[in-house]
């Protein structure tokens, strides 16, 4: 009995793991489908005629990101009301000169081409004129305008509400295994230029895909500072607030290490460039494992842990004689960042620079801005 029941758990525990890699399209179909629904019935609970105006709004206005989904849904409600406005023009002349109704459709058309070649963000106005003007209806031809404003605003309205309240304070989420996947990737760079297996392609590849995945973490830090109404928090996430700083900074530092290594400047050879490549693997696998610790916890404030944050640097030891001077440069600006980086983990906030002992010169963050 009890490995038939087990059996079952074990299939979900693998259902969820092939879920992980695509959590952020599983969260974004749900929230879009849920959109479309409760668009559809707010439409149809006011007794709008055409409630597929709101269904097909929020198809467009819900995305992603919370941060996409305001500038769409703002680009929306600004253009649907020019538009609608052009609309109701369009309407009067129609009714109140002799002039054709498509000669009318393109006199007014024209402008809002020409505002949304200056502006494409202003690109829905055109749109909301061709849904008020072109689009058959019955009644009042005044009445058929508002009708579709209001299916537009609420479909807008409800993909606002749907991106902030279903499935949120995700991104934070987000934002530590995206930091724990760029702190594995350091690590294999490391890891194999210390080994003298890499050449410069191979490091200006690696650096360009950790540049790439420092831009989604920004990303995700910007999504995470809003979802779930976050901007009305007094406090901040002290954590997020500084991680990509400090990521930035260790992936300069490491790229740096890597180059240097690659360029004979590895004069440390046997026992003393085993101990420094396991002193960085073990740090940075660590960092690692608390970013997806992090993760797995929705506290933003935790207590401070500097003896964990300790116990974890004892392996990392200024580079002595065994190392040239150029790699002792490069090896104590690595060492300074992940302290760095170890302390804001473990503490949960950003540590102040003044706060994490730094054996760098002073020249140390100009070489790192050349890098």
């Amino acid at each position: 009995m009890t490995s038939s029941s087990a059996a079952p758990a074990g299939w979900w525990a693998a259902f969820r793991r092939a879920q992980h890699p695509r959590g952020p399209e599983l969260r974004q179909a749900v929230r879009l489908l849920v959109s479309v629904l409760l668009s559809d019935l707010l439409a149809r609970a006011v007794h709008l005629h055409e409630p597929v105006w709101s269904v097909i709004t929020s198809v467009i206005v819900t995305q992603s990101r919370i941060t996409q989904t305001l500038t769409t849904g703002r680009d929306q409600v600004v253009g649907t009301l020019l538009g609608a406005g052009a609309g109701v023009f369009a309407i009067v002349l129609i009714l109140g000169t002799p002039l054709p109704p498509w000669l009318v459709f393109w006199l007014v058309l024209t402008p809002l081409a020409v505002l949304a070649a200056i502006r494409p963000a202003l690109r829905f106005a055109a749109v909301t004129l061709m849904i008020v003007l072109l689009f058959p209806a019955h009644g009042s031809p005044f009445l058929r305008p508002l009708d579709r404003i209001a299916s537009i605003m609420i479909g807008v309205i409800t993909s606002l509400a749907v991106s902030f309240l279903v499935l949120h304070d995700e991104a934070r989420r987000d934002v530590l295994r995206g930091a724990a996947r760029l702190v594995g990737d350091i690590a294999d760079l490391l890891d194999q230029a210390l080994r003298g297996t890499l050449d410069h392609d191979a490091i200006e590849s690696a650096d360009e895909a950790f540049r790439t995945h420092l831009q989604e973490i920004y990303g995700a830090v910007a999504e995470a500072q809003v979802e779930g109404l976050g901007f009305l928090r007094r406090r901040g996430d002290p954590l997020l607030d500084g991680l990509p700083a400090l990521l930035r900074r260790l992936r300069g530092s490491a790229v740096f290490t890597a180059r240097a290594a690659i360029m004979g400047e590895t004069l440390a050879t046997g026992g003393a460039l085993d101990a420094e490549r396991q002193a960085l693997a073990r740090v940075l696998a660590q960092l690692g494992r608390r970013c997806e610790r992090e993760a797995r916890t929705r506290r933003r404030h935790r207590p401070q842990n500097e003896d964990g944050a300790t116990a974890v640097l004892t392996v990392l030891h200024h580079p002595g004689p065994d190392w040239s001077p150029v790699m002792q440069f490069t090896l104590a600006m690595l060492h300074a960042d992940l302290d760095r980086a170890v302390r804001a983990l473990w503490s949960g906030c950003t540590a102040s620079p003044h706060d994490v002992p730094h054996e760098v010169p002073t020249k140390t963050e100009k070489e790192k801005e050349a890098t």
